[in-house]
């Protein structure tokens, strides 16, 4: 945390003081309330002093840069504003609870309400006179500090600056562009360069074309526009080019003169009569054909724009105006064509950029030292142009390494303006946000780099923070966050991720942008705060880190003196993916700091493991989000109930929730509950009909009483986006229905309807009345209804009057007889029908009423229907006699699975089908005929389907086929057509023998790249053979057939087909990549590429080759591999006996090997490697279950330069691993296990940069490799079952050990207190098991190293104590131990603070004395996040 820069501060604190004058000064309630409160005469003060403040800021702002008493100053004065606002707040939020309490007590009858009225609001009538005093003391201690503020303003001499002033500060600010650019510095920009250039040789009739190039500042807008000026095509194009650069003074007076002189080229005579100056320049234009650029444009005003341009129509055809600008905004009022947003540059490019600049050449081969470190510092950059050319400048002529790794660690924001700085740049953008925007936009500062977020959730943080300015009569807060954000966006402060285009990122040196401007208010840490935490703490106030799967509460108590925090959230917010879901939170975190956070609007602690809430959440009386998504929590205290500012209450994910509290009907202002997955949860509390301003309330779950009837949702009249009514069986009265008043809730988009799916129907007329009742309003977008009980669906699903209705779902509703009439809704889009079993006809009501005057489903794209169990017919409207126009134009995908009696043909009418499925239809008999723009179809065991009738499917791309008991060959009608086809997959076709007739002519379908064949449990061959196949063939082999050369297949996979015997050794092998055979039980026989015509390793194009459980295969072909090869995996060839020779690396070979990866598993036949040495391009090396197999040799090993990984499981000869092990530079990973015959290792050692050694289950090995210590990238140590291994390498370890595994080497003689672990000071975990002589771990004379952080032990059965020695390890964050049946204590002054996470598993003794508030050691363990004790 920094203090605020130069130039910021002003900036921050004048849209503050906004926001106080509007929040003081403009609320009739508020004042009324601080004039019964007599705390009036204060804020009169307030009024005097802070117009003095406001006055002065611009003067204050220009000093600071020279000043430092003027920075803090203007540090200590926000500090100030930030604690006058929170007791505007407190003020304001006495006043609600008063007014809550009133409301309550005049509509209470009984006591039965009253208890539910949190007790700080019953007893206000003991409290009032304390709260006016404690007010009045407050804010008699702001007056005071405001005074003083005004004292030391004076002795400073601030004073204000005029508008003269500021404007010439601006025009001396204006950043000058020129048309110059030099070519040999512009890197990667061509593709965009062509783009441009394309848009303006478009001729657009009537107009003159406007090109706008959008990106944020510093990516490259001005040098691509120069580029595309001073192109040779642009100069022949154009008969004049005018270049301007525009800046942020949009003055047209001014830009008219500039444009004259540079068209006429010589001087204005006209100056300031715009009149005069604008007919010239329209006549010069006059029938010419013209390029002006009009660069950095930053004008939002389309009046002046359209001023601008006038004299521009006197052009001809072809004239275009190309304009560069950071705001999307501005591009819209002024261009004619879709925007051109720049992105940024490729590391390429960015590193010839670089080199440029800092090296004075295009790469870095003259200086390789430095290219590694030259390519970390562009990654800082993130593809900015400017940031790049300013770094490499900045290291020009430097080429000590120690200076570029200074540059590396600096941070870019920290460059000084003087020196290039990048930041001032930026802040041009920040100046130019309406005062609205700047709070909102340097809020974000709480978030990382490359923290990608959801503009929802960051709308729903700016509400919370009350930085949404609502007006009366303007849009709703939300709805003002919303156009916030999307302003924003056009402006280019975010853009969209590149891994996830729902959501969205900001660069980082906009990230640097919006950390400056907030200063020392915000700040964010990833680990621990350490030195990073600077200035002020008492200043901050909003504070974001990145969860971690344990937080202790250690991490957090530096922040005990921030008292005034309003923000405490947990990154990222939403934990719905796995990979940072259960985390485990101290629970003081929560009781010590939180609950003392009485200034506190943002709480997240989503993805937590949570089980409750502490009763103090209550206090934090001005909180307004409250975030638990997907935590544990159970059941909320009632406590919430006081939260009454809460304005959005996340619960999304909450699997184990079960109820709400009662008290959440006092939360008026509440506009947003998300229950959603909340499966728990069976009832709603009563009275939340109370909370009239929701807005999103994810789900109603109407209750079995009728206290918790529907008719809640009567007053819910701001309900938005989606919304789910869930329990609808219990609508005992339909008049309920009508009262929750659905039709209108305006602003819905989505509506989920949910019947219980164990309900028993007993008046289905009655249930189609309530669906009838709970009819939505006309603005609907997708509705589903799930279970529902009635015979018919109500006439109002489907009125073509619901004109935004996009989806409809219609899920098991297995009592209605028939579907609603869809056809007529005009943007319908989606339609899924699933488990309504009593349907047995689709027909033309379907369709809609007057499906003959019309088209039918216009709209609709995607068609589903399943589990139609009922279903037999399907009847189109093409049926009758009438001359009907096609229906579905639109329809692109269709799926029809499990409708067992659906029978007869299809409608025919989808003219723009791409997709089709057909799955478990086993009486369809459709000829899938017409289907001109299908490009995927699945058909599953639909018997009926006649293939042969497939035609005419020229576009299809995708033919899987599944389950056709008859196919005993692909017909030749339908393969004729199948032109387009690329992929084609065939399984669990019982019959089938082979794929096409002799004969064919395979140039039909010569597209096919992918070919995949499983399950078929007959099939023997590609190619029919040419006399026929005579029945009960048991194995035939595949016929050579000269036409497979026809074939471009890429990929083939058989898998399953125990009857087949090889494949064709000419042909299609030419043009395969990938090969993979699986369960084929009769392959005998592999290709022969040497026996191809005119062979030539080369000309194959293999690259991987996989063969597993083929058990008749005995040997490859003689003969050399394709060299392209690069992946070899054979498992599970039992019979194998060779391997083929042809991964041999030979020194009479002309043929180089590209072999990467060789994977040999469960061949127990294999005895020998093939004659010469595993070729030198060998990456991954993996031996497991060969047990004859001869051992790794010096030979097999020699000089190969490139193996990274061995891996040898279960070889039964393997007794020395060879000597030049240590020559393999690049060995970076060993694997020995379940080698009973290996005693040791080589004598010279290991490769030097092993990372990864592991050890297991070797009987006879007696000691570890020797010289350990010279291992210098060694680890990761594992050493498991090694009865045998007697000693242990005493000061011999890898110094930068990370892991260390021992376990069950049960006759180690040295004990751990002299394996001098302390060394190791690089240690994380420690892993030790089976160690019988342990009694107290760890013993006093054995030291561990300070820094681990993981200790897992296990199987120690004399271990009696965990000693006190732990409490000198600092960074332990987990320990785990296991089966130690004499384990009894713990150490008596307890375990580490740092511990988060305390596993005992099987330790009979610890179970009960560790149990939760009732066990011995309860204290000992309460502060760690997770204890989990199991016996």
């Amino acid at each position: 945390m920094e203090a605020v820069p130069s130039s910021i501060a002003g900036a921050m604190l004048s849209s503050l003081f906004d926001y106080i004058f509007e929040r003081l000064f403009a609320s009739s309630e508020f004042l009324n309330f601080v004039r019964q409160e007599q705390v009036l005469s204060q804020l009169n003060k307030w009024q005097n002093l802070l117009p003095q403040f406001r006055s002065i800021l611009d003067g204050a702002e220009d000093k600071q840069t020279v000043s430092p008493a003027v920075k803090l100053w203007l540090s200590d004065l926000q500090d100030i504003v930030y604690d006058a606002e929170d007791i505007t707040d407190e003020i304001a939020t006495e006043a609600l609870r008063r007014r809550i309490l009133g409301v309550t007590q005049m509509t209470s009858t009984g006591s039965k309400v009253c208890r539910f009225v949190p007790n700080c609001v019953t007893g206000l009538n003991l409290s009032v006179v304390k709260f006016s005093a404690r007010m009045g003391s407050k804010m008699e201690d702001i007056t005071v500090r405001f005074e003083g503020m005004v004292e030391r303003m004076n002795v400073l001499n601030l004073l204000g600056r005029s508008d003269e002033g500021r404007l010439e500060r601006i025009r001396d600010g204006l950043r000058s562009t020129s048309s110059l650019v030099d070519e040999s510095q512009v890197y990667g920009r061509e593709m965009d360069k062509h783009e441009i250039i394309q848009r303006l040789m478009n001729v657009e009739i009537g107009e003159i074309g406007v090109v706008c190039v959008v990106g944020m500042g510093g990516v490259g807008k001005t040098t691509l526009a120069q580029f595309v000026y001073n192109d040779e095509k642009v100069e022949n194009l154009f008969e004049l080019r005018v270049w301007v650069c525009v800046s942020e003074d949009f003055d047209v007076v001014r830009l008219t003169e500039i444009l004259l002189q540079s068209v006429t080229k010589g001087s204005c005579h006209s100056k300031g009569d715009l009149n005069s100056l604008q007919l010239r320049l329209r006549e010069e234009l006059s029938r010419k054909k013209f390029l002006i650029v009009l660069d950095d444009v930053w004008n939002e005003n389309y009046k002046r724009w359209d001023v601008l341009r006038r004299p521009f129509l006197a052009g001809t055809a072809g004239s275009k105006v190309l304009v560069t600008t950071r705001s999307e905004r501005v591009a819209s009022i002024m261009t004619t064509c879709e925007v051109y947003h720049l992105q940024a540059l490729s590391d390429d490019a960015c590193m010839s950029l670089f080199a440029t600049h800092a090296l004075r050449a295009s790469n870095f081969d003259g200086q390789a030292n430095l290219k590694g470190i030259g390519g970390e510092i562009v990654k800082k950059c993130k593809g900015l142009p400017l940031a790049t050319k300013t770094l490499g400048g900045l290291l020009r002529g430097k080429v000590n390494y120690d200076e570029w790794e200074d540059m590396l660690r600096s941070k870019i924001r920290d460059i000084p303006e003087e020196r290039g700085g990048i930041i001032p740049d930026l802040k041009l953008s920040y100046h130019h946000l309406p005062s609205h925007l700047k709070r909102c936009f340097a809020y974000c500062a709480i978030f990382p780099k490359d923290y990608e977020f959801d503009k929802n959730e960051l709308v729903l943080l700016w509400m919370a923070e009350g930085l949404i300015q609502e007006a009366k009569g303007e849009k709703q807060a939300w709805d003002l966050g919303l156009a916030y954000f999307h302003d924003l966006l056009s402006r280019s402060f975010f853009q969209r991720s590149n891994s996830n285009e729902t959501l969205f990122v900001m660069h980082d040196l906009i990230n640097d942008l919006a950390q400056s401007i907030a200063g020392e208010i915000c700040f964010h840490f990833e680990n621990n705060c350490g030195d990073k935490l600077a200035g002020s703490i008492e200043k901050l106030r909003h504070l974001s880190f990145t969860r971690r799967q344990y937080d202790i509460f250690k991490r957090f108590e530096v922040f005990e003196p921030a008292k005034s925090l309003r923000t405490f959230i947990a990154l990222p917010i939403d934990t719905s993916s796995s990979k940072t879901a259960c985390c485990y939170l101290s629970k003081d975190v929560l009781q010590e700091l939180v609950a003392k956070l009485r200034y506190l609007r943002v709480l997240c602690l989503s993805g937590y493991d949570i089980g409750e809430l502490p009763y103090s959440i209550g206090h934090l009386e001005q909180l307004r989000y409250l975030n638990l998504s997907y935590s544990t929590i159970k059941q909320l205290p009632e406590s919430v109930g006081s939260l009454l500012n809460l304005q959005t209450f996340l619960l999304r994910g909450c699997k184990e929730l079960t109820k709400l509290p009662q008290s959440i009907e006092n939360l008026i202002n509440l506009l947003v509950l998300d229950l959603t997955d909340t499966e728990k949860l069976v009832e709603m509390p009563l009275r939340i009909g109370n909370l009239k301003n929701l807005q999103i309330l994810s789900k109603f779950i109407v209750g079995k009483d009728n206290q918790f009837g529907i008719k809640e949702l009567k007053d819910l009249m701001h309900l938005k986006g989606e919304f789910c009514i869930m329990g609808l069986e219990n609508v005992v009265n339909v008049r309920d229905a009508r009262l929750a008043n659905l039709v209108d809730k305006q602003c819905l988009d989505a509506l989920d309807l949910k019947w219980s799916e164990f309900f028993d129907y007993q008046n289905e007329e009655d249930e189609m009345h309530v669906l009838d009742m709970l009819q939505p309003h006309k603005n609907l977008k997708e509705l589903r209804i799930s279970f529902y009980g009635g015979k018919r669906f109500p006439h109002w699903l489907g009125d073509p009057s619901f004109t935004n209705v996009v989806e409809v779902k219609l899920h098991n509703c297995s009592v209605s007889m028939s579907l609603p009439s869809l056809g007529k809704l005009p943007s319908l889009r989606t339609v899924s029908i699933q488990g309504m079993n009593r349907v047995k006809k689709v027909g033309f009501e379907f369709y809609g009423d007057d499906f003959l005057s019309t088209k039918w489903f216009p709209s609709l794209e995607v068609l589903c229907f399943q589990n139609m169990l009922e279903w037999e017919c399907w009847s189109s409207p093409q049926e009758t006699n009438v001359d009907l126009d096609d229906g579905f134009p639109s329809l692109c995908e269709l799926v029809i699975q499990n409708c067992p009696k659906l029978i007869g043909n299809l409608p025919s009418c989808f003219p723009s089908l791409v997709k089709f499925i057909i799955s478990h239809c086993p009486k369809l008999g459709h000829s899938l005929t017409s289907l001109p723009s299908l490009c995927e179809l699945k058909i599953e065991d639909c018997n009926k389907v006649r293939l042969e009738n497939i035609v005419d499917l020229t576009s299809l791309t995708t033919l899987k086929i599944q389950g056709i008991r008859d196919l005993s060959c692909l017909p030749q009608e339908m393969l004729e057509t199948l032109g387009a086809l690329q992929i084609l997959e065939i399984s669990n076709c019982t019959e089938l023998i082979y794929l096409w007739q002799r004969g064919f002519e395979l140039k039909n379908i010569a597209s096919l790249e992918h070919l995949e064949i499983k399950g078929c449990s007959k099939f023997v061959s590609l190619v029919e053979n040419e006399q026929g196949l005579p029945c009960g063939v048991e194995n035939v082999e595949l016929m050579n057939s000269g036409n497979l050369e026809k074939l471009c297949l890429k990929s083939l996979q058989i898998e399953s087909c125990p009857k087949f015997v090889s494949f064709p050794e000419i042909g299609c092998l030419s043009t395969l990549r990938r090969i993979k055979l699986k369960d084929c039980a009769a392959l005998i026989t592999l290709p022969n590429w040497t026996a191809m015509p005119n062979y030539r390793t080369t000309d194959y194009l293999l690259q991987v080759l996989e063969i597993e459980e083929c058990p008749s295969l005995t040997s490859f072909p003689t003969g050399i591999l394709p060299t392209k090869l690069q992946r070899l995996k054979i498992r599970g060839c039992r019979d194998l006996q060779s391997l083929p020779g042809g991964i041999m690396q030979n020194d009479d070979s002309t043929n180089v090997s590209h072999l990467e990866s060789l994977e040999i598993d469960d061949c127990p036949s294999l005895t020998c490697f093939p004659k010469g040495r595993l070729p030198f391009s060998l990456k991954t090396l993996k031996i497991s279950d060969c047990s004859k197999l001869e051992p790794l040799s010096e030979q097999l090993l020699q000089n190969n330069a490139s193996l990274e990984y061995i891996r040898m499981r279960n070889c039964a000869t393997l007794k020395y691993l060879p000597e030049c092990l240590h020559c393999l530079a690049h060995l970076t990973e060993l694997t020995i296990s379940s080698c009973p015959a290996l005693i040791s290792f080589p004598v010279i050692g290991l490769p030097p940069n092993l990372n990864t050694l592991e050890i297991d289950n070797c009987v006879n090995l007696k000691s570890l490799p020797e010289r350990m210590k010279n291992l210098a990238s060694l680890q990761y140590l594992t050493v498991c079952d090694c009865p045998r291994l007697m000693i242990f390498p005493i000061g011999d370890l890898p110094p930068q050990l990370l892991l260390l595994k021992i376990w069950d080497c049960i006759n180690l003689k040295e004990p751990m207190s002299e394996w001098n672990l302390e060394s190791l000071t690089s240690l994380k975990e420690l892993n030790i098991a089976g160690a019988p002589n342990i009694t107290s771990f760890p013993d006093e004379n054995c030291l561990l190293p300070t820094s681990l952080s993981l200790i897992f032990i296990a199987r120690l059965n004399n271990l009696e104590s965990l000693s006190s020695a732990l409490q000198n390890l600092t960074s332990l964050e987990e320990l785990e131990v296991v089966d130690c049946p004499k384990l009894r204590h713990l150490p008596r002054e307890g375990l580490p603070a740092t511990l988060g996470r305390l596993c005992i598993r099987n330790c009979k003794h610890l179970k009960q004395k560790c149990l939760k508030k009732t066990g011995d050691y309860s204290t000992r363990v309460a502060h760690i996040p997770n204890v989990e004790i199991e016996w």
